[in-house]
């Protein structure tokens, strides 16, 4: 099939990259050229698009399980995203992964991951779906524990495929209770099905294998831990890959789950994390953990208006923040590269920042702020305009305050001067590579220009009746979100530029405690995983029990056999004994 082509040249540089061990410089110019050919295999399916296919794999019970592809245009929205960033993330890569005995291992995976998330954008069945699904899940796994030698990338890589792995059930339990009520997986006959209590289930199950897969409440704790992987991963994985696969997957749902009721789960939940991105976000130290609850604050939004039944909004900020999400992450990386690896905001020391850096990254923070007319603004307000409830119009505009004030808190920190004269500063941004700079100036341009792309793409993509097309934004709506944006930076500028108060931490230890609420999260992980370990062991306790029970029963039964067996010898007297025993204890049970 045409479609599955765009997949091929990744999946073979992968299987190059474990033969080519020993040629490492081979290896990271291979994996690019895959990426390109990929990208020019997915252009050329752009522009002629092969329609649905599918082939059968395997029949059970008269149950038929089939490997199928669509390039219909919101599949080709997501395959051309995926296409796009692939080749700039393997880019970057050259010049950030340095260490020559690293590369095949990295290579490989990342070329399996970006694989995997292709045939994800183009699976038109819950089938070829959740294959992706998994190999998404496998090769994150192996991404977040990329550098297993340190302390904590172990851990974190464990409570990633641990956290997702409970959705992953879920999911797997929702889709074969659809495929067992309707004979089908295709998602063009599912939008067919009556509505019923059994199939809100399943699709109740689904939008809980979405939430852990995206990283949503109450399972976004594993997005922050899993930092601990190379700054690439971190670009690929919030921008493109696996943490908007669940979004995608409602997306392309969602006439089903309008149908069903099932909105305002969506929404509840949307505006709980992006409560929670943002407020985690005001308060963290490491560079990339920031960053990694502002996307939990963009997924998020975009549940939000998948709530509100407004997915042209939805996917408009699927659309913008796949670019300027890929920057940051990468500006990110170079400044921690300048800085002698250091994570926490506190210790870095950016003062020296070269015109590159700079540039590029003020146009990420001022794109992910919605300062108009960069592409992120017009993502936020989108989702604004979509928004008719008051309260739920609120809240968005209070993210987006507090967007502004801790995307510039990353930003002023981080290139503040040193306080304290004798502290170390370490500055070497001329040691950065030009592979890792160019990336970021393709990527600042693609941030500008992208809000001017997807109108054009949003004629050609059709989400069913019933939906809230793309609204255009007004004046008032621009107005109202640049004033609080602008308002978030004075803010930003006077607590962190000039040196007021350079940590909540520093001021209200109680007030610290309770906007970082990722302790109570992770604290609240630990109670529930103590609980269940319990409760185990009493199972456990029990079973034993019972079964020694049942063998001690089973050994009298044993000895009593062997007793009897010993009695029942043929010697008549021996009978006659018995006989005469039994008689007197009848009598005497009479007497009594």
């Amino acid at each position: 099939m045409l479609a599955i082509l765009v997949i091929v040249p990744l999946i073979m540089a992968a299987f190059a990259a474990i033969l080519l061990r020993g040629s490492p410089n081979t290896v990271k110019y291979l994996a690019l050229l895959a990426s390109l050919v990929s990208l020019a295999i997915a252009i050329y399916i752009f522009v002629y698009p092969s329609g649905a296919q599918s082939f059968q794999w395997f029949n059970v019970g008269g149950l038929a399980f089939s490997i199928g592809t669509a390039t219909q245009p919101i599949n080709m929205l997501l395959l051309m995203l995926v296409s796009v960033i692939t080749p700039l993330v393997f880019l970057y890569s050259i010049g950030f992964m340095d260490v020559p005995s690293e590369q095949p291992r990295f290579y490989f995976e990342m070329c399996v991951f970006a694989a995997s998330m292709m045939l994800f954008a183009i699976s038109s069945n819950l089938i070829t779906t959740f294959i992706a699904w998994e190999m998404l899940g496998i090769t994150s796994y192996m991404l977040i524990g990329f550098w297993y030698r340190k302390e904590k990338a172990p851990d974190a890589a464990r409570k990633a495929i641990t956290t997702i792995l409970i959705g992953d059930i879920a999911m797997l339990i929702g889709i074969l209770m659809i495929g067992a009520s309707s004979g089908t997986f295709n998602f063009a006959t599912i939008f067919t099905l009556p509505i019923t209590s059994y199939l809100d289930v399943a699709l109740i199950l689904i939008l809980i294998g979405a939430f852990t897969k995206s990283a949503q409440f109450p399972f976004h704790e594993w997005l922050a831990d899993a930092m601990e992987g190379p700054t690439p991963v971190s670009a690929f994985l919030h921008s493109s890959t696996m943490v908007k696969a669940g979004v995608f997957l409602i997306a392309v749902m969602l006439p089903i789950y309008n149908s069903a009721g099932l909105l305002n789960i969506m929404l509840i939940i949307g505006i709980v994390s992006a409560l929670i991105g943002v407020s985690n976000a005001l308060t963290e130290r490491h560079i990339k953990k920031i960053l990694a609850y502002s996307t939990i604050e963009d997924i998020g939004l975009m549940f939000i208006a998948l709530g509100l039944n407004a997915p042209y909004a939805a996917l408009m900020l699927f659309f913008v923040q796949t670019f300027y999400k890929a920057l940051l992450f990468m500006n990110a990386g170079a400044i921690m590269k300048a800085n002698d690896e250091r994570e926490d905001i506190y210790k870095i020391y950016g003062s020296a920042i070269n015109g590159s850096i700079a540039s590029t990254m003020l146009v990420g923070v001022l794109s992910i702020a919605a300062i108009f007319p960069l592409s992120g603004f017009f993502g936020k307000v989108s989702v604004e305009v979509a928004s008719q409830n008051v309260v739920v119009y609120a809240l968005i505009l209070l993210m987006e305050l507090g967007t502004s004030i801790y995307i510039f808190r990353w930003m002023f920190v981080t290139m503040r001067k040193s306080f304290d004269k004798s502290a170390p500063v370490e500055i070497n941004y001329r040691s950065i590579p030009r592979s890792m700079i160019a990336p970021m100036y393709i990527l600042g341009v693609l941030t500008i220009v992208a809000s001017a792309a997807f109108p054009y793409v949003l004629r050609y993509i059709e989400l069913g009746a019933g939906v809230v097309n793309y609204t255009q934004i007004t004046v008032t709506d621009a107005a109202v979100s640049m004033v609080l944006s602008i308002f978030g930076i004075i803010i930003a500028y006077r607590v962190y530029k000039q040196g007021h108060r350079l940590h909540l931490e520093s001021t209200s230890k109680a007030l610290f405690n309770i906007v970082y609420n990722s302790q109570l999260v992770n604290r609240a992980y630990t109670v529930i995983t103590e609980l269940t370990a319990r409760v185990a062991n009493t199972v456990g306790y029990t079973d034993y029990a019972f079964d020694r029970s049942t063998y001690a029963l089973s050994q009298g039964a044993t000895s009593s056999g062997g007793i009897i067996k010993g009695i029942v010898n043929g010697q008549t007297n021996i009978y006659v004994l018995g006989f005469v025993l039994g008689l007197i204890l009848l009598i005497f049970s009479f007497i009594l």
